[in-house]
């Protein structure tokens, strides 16, 4: 049964006080205070009985903030999917899988987050949605009618957790839950109820609105189905890498409170336990028990324990991902504190923690404590089987394989920043993870779905640095974000051909680049931006007039020429050609002769001496360089003897953010600061551009130097960072992209393109998803083998192109 376009047979409840100050300004629309209830879960129960379960039981839920569901004890389904709270998204569920005839009993904890979050921010209120936590469900049992969300239900406030202030660079919830005060068996079939109160239903109230009882109402909108599939994942256990005795103070960090050095702490006993749980933990008299566990590579999900202990030991858990030593801008703040009840003491948290390192503290204990089980259940967006890459250089291998698994475990319900730091779905970011996708998943509802949740323009028409939480409010821009973004919307374009979905995000893409045009010289450069242009994290001089900038203002130019024309509007698609060609005669300020590549910026009209990759890729990647000098600008730029790594983090740290750049510690005259992992996606499409795609091996070798320490998950920058950022995941979509040559030649792959370029590589095999089934490609020295479900244009060195019909095919190579 199709539910997506009918009012909802229920009602909004809450559990009964959790009430918010109500705020007459805003029945009129008005912002007025904005009074909100603090953080706070309800649990919620409904039972009902069935005399035989139906073919389907269609269902529907929603809630402001969050939500999990389970039916008859069983985990179905959370939601709902972040984004803007105007445009609230419910999960669809048939639930006739998990009935069964008799007593049923279905259970929900919401979660109502109070402030934003890095992944949630709430809504405009009205007075009484947006102010407390709100959840709506409906379940459709055919015959036997419809069960909704209303007073039947039985609802508590769950006084067991409590609210911990978030803070730093991270906002990330940190859960803190007392067992004794959480009623054993809640979700479950058989739990006594009864004295539990009826959930309050909440009366929508809006001027001019119908006052509907049931959704949708103000000021969620009219409530859209889930964008993507429920997230999923395997179970991932840690070894025991190292248990203390210590007297006096933590010897691991707490989420929940500051740790002191470990060397004013007296070691009473200490075992290297490199060996599978279960693990008896020994006290002593006023000692914490510390326990470090090491999941071997960054894990994403809901991290949980199974303990044995007496009633109200404490147990904290702190995630890292690596030991003594702090990541970029701080060590990342992730955990809980589980004080366990002295029975069924099993523990999960509700919000998924990314880390590699779990830092245990076990307080209070005196008595034997016997860990039983640590784990992270991972929640990643599902990856599609049957994409592949394989190659005669096993390290290649294994570079696409680390970019595929960094790129999932920054896959939840937007693509990431990182698990471990921030989990915040930014605008710029994203155009990595989207491209590897789009290469090595034939689930393409993620790659669709972020670029339309991150088109959430502000009133200028610029979009935030990142959508769907607490950054989306925020005054701060990085103005070529969305530059970025609108590459993504050229991805899909090119990979979808979905006229409807690229239509509806082009108006965002021109607000965004119409943003640019206060900022245009009499030249046609832009000047002075006075936001936080970033381009990547490398030391780049960016002050007055950009290269950079302007060169992917140049571009995103270009990708709206080139849609708009496909869409039929020569309008608008001449306005953006005719700013890219003012670009392009001004752009050569920036030329320098003598060094064959163009500088980073430009001061009072003057080019300066600073030159990095990065100016030179961008403008040959925006069609802005002369063909006489392409050759010789990628060959300055890839240019190994005079590269150099810096960043202004690295040298000078987060204050730079604020004070500025330091000093070069390089030869400005003769050396070129190289793009750090995220850019290199751009100083890599400017290779192929030039025709150059057979040094993308040796390119995508410079991720051995993550290899050569260790890394299972990329990095964010080459020296410094996390450990686990989606947007260093290049390599992957370029050994499919590039080395096999597996592309769209027409919009939506109604053509594709095969050009593979091998380099030094003996051979490369692999499979990359289309709309309508895998392009196969086996390329050698002495011939190609191809597949494909579509017509393909076949670009082999050295012969002219030819098209060739659906189907298999092989050419011979002389």
């Amino acid at each position: 049964m199709d539910l997506a376009h009918r009012r909802w047979r229920c009602r909004w409840i809450w559990a009964p006080g959790g009430d918010a100050p109500s705020d007459a300004g805003s029945l009129l629309g008005f912002a007025g205070s904005a009074a909100r209830a603090p953080e706070q879960d309800a649990l919620l129960r409904r039972r009902f009985a069935l005399a035989e379960v139906p073919a389907s039981a269609p269902a529907r839920i929603t809630a402001d903030s969050r939500y999990a569901l389970w039916v008859n004890g069983v985990e179905v389904s959370r939601g709902p999917v972040r984004g803007d709270a105007t445009k609230l998204s419910y999960d669809p569920i048939d639930l006739a899988p998990f009935l069964r005839a008799g007593e049923n009993v279905i259970a929900i904890r919401a979660h109502w987050y109070g402030t934003s979050t890095a992944w949630w921010a709430p809504a405009r209120p009205t007075p009484s949605l947006g102010r407390r936590g709100a959840l709506a469900f409906e379940l459709d049992l055919g015959a036997a009618g419809v069960l909704g969300s209303d007073a039947r239900w039985k609802a508590r406030l769950g006084d067991a957790w409590t609210p911990v202030p978030r803070g730093g660079v991270s906002m990330l919830p940190i859960e803190s839950l007392d067992a004794r005060k959480l009623p054993v068996g809640w979700r479950e079939p058989g739990f006594d109820d009864s004295g539990w109160p009826a959930a309050e239903e909440i009366q929508p109230i809006g001027v001019g609105a119908a006052l509907e009882k049931s959704p949708p109402s103000s000021p969620f909108g009219a409530l859209r189905p889930r964008p993507i599939p429920q997230l999923e994942g395997g179970t991932r256990a840690p070894r025991a890498a190292r248990v203390r005795r210590v007297r006096g103070v933590a010897p691991v960090a707490s989420p929940l409170e500051s740790a002191s050095a470990d060397e004013r702490s007296e070691t009473l006993g200490s075992v290297d336990a490199s060996s599978e749980l279960p693990l008896r933990l020994e006290p002593a008299p006023g000692a914490t028990l510390s326990l470090l566990l090491d999941f071997e590579g960054i894990v994403s999900g809901l991290v949980g324990l199974e303990v044995e202990a007496e009633p109200g030991v404490t147990i904290d858990l702190s995630g890292r991902e690596e030991i003594g030593h702090e990541a970029l801008l701080g060590a990342p703040s992730v955990g809980f504190r589980y004080v366990t009840r002295g029975h069924d003491d099993l523990f999960e948290s509700f919000d998924p923690l990314g880390l590699r390192f779990a830092a245990l503290s076990v307080r209070g204990a005196t008595l034997p404590v016997i860990l039983r089980r640590v784990w992270c259940r991972e929640r990643l967006y599902p990856v599609a089987p049957g994409a592949a890459f394989a190659c005669s250089d096993p390290d290649l291998e294994r570079i696409y394989e680390i970019g595929k698994r960094t790129v999932a475990l920054n896959a939840h319900d937007a693509y990431l920043d990182c698990p471990t730091r921030e989990q915040r779905g930014w605008t710029g970011d994203s155009v990595v993870h989207q491209m590897v996708h789009l290469a090595t998943n034939a689930d393409w509802r993620l790659a669709r779905w972020h670029p339309q949740m991150a088109s959430s323009p502000r009133p200028d028409g610029m979009l935030p640095m990142a959508a769907g939480g607490d950054a989306e409010a925020g005054a701060t821009l990085i103005p070529e974000w969305p530059l970025h973004w609108i590459r993504s919307v050229w991805n899909l374009f090119r990979y979808t051909g979905d006229r409807e979905l690229v239509r509806g995000l082009l108006a965002t893409a021109e607000g965004v680049l119409r943003w640019f045009l206060p900022y245009r010289g009499r030249d046609g450069l832009v000047r002075h931006v006075e936001q936080w242009v970033l381009i990547d994290w490398a030391a780049l001089h960016l002050s007055d007039t950009s290269a950079c900038l302007n060169a992917q203002w140049a571009r995103a130019l270009l990708e709206f020429a080139e849609m708009s024309e496909w869409l039929g509007d020569g309008g608008r698609a001449a306005w953006a050609r005719a700013l890219h060609a003012e670009v392009r005669d001004a752009f050569e300020l920036f030329w320098d002769e003598a060094r064959g590549s163009y500088v980073d910026h430009a001061v009072d009209g003057i080019a300066q001496r600073p030159m990095s990759q990065h100016g030179g890729a961008t403008a040959v990647w925006a069609g802005l360089v002369p063909a006489v000098r392409v050759a010789r600008v990628i060959d300055t730029i890839t240019d190994a003897s005079r590269l150099v790594r810096r960043t202004w983090m690295e040298m000078k740290g987060p204050a730079y953010l604020v004070t500025g750049p330091a000093e070069p510690d390089w030869d400005v005259e003769k050396q070129i600061v190289a793009a750090e992992p995220f850019y290199r996606y751009v100083v890599h499409d400017a290779v192929a551009a030039a025709a150059l795609a057979d040094r993308m091996p040796e390119l995508c070798r410079d991720w051995q130097h993550f290899l050569a320490r260790g890394e299972t998950s990329w990095p964010e920058l080459w020296t410094h960072g996390t450990h686990c950022h989606g947007w260093s995941s290049t390599p992957t979509r370029d050994l499919v992209a590039y080395v096999l040559g597996i592309r769209p030649e027409e919009p939506g792959f109604a053509v594709a393109r095969v050009a593979p370029r091998l380099g030094d590589l003996a051979w490369a095999r692999g499979a990359a998803p289309t709309p309508y089934g895998f392009v196969r490609v086996d390329a050698r020295r002495d011939r190609v083998e191809l597949e494909s479900p579509v017509p393909v244009v076949l670009d082999l060195v050295g012969r002219a192109p030819e098209r060739l019909g659906a189907g298999r095919h092989e050419r011979r190579l002389a």
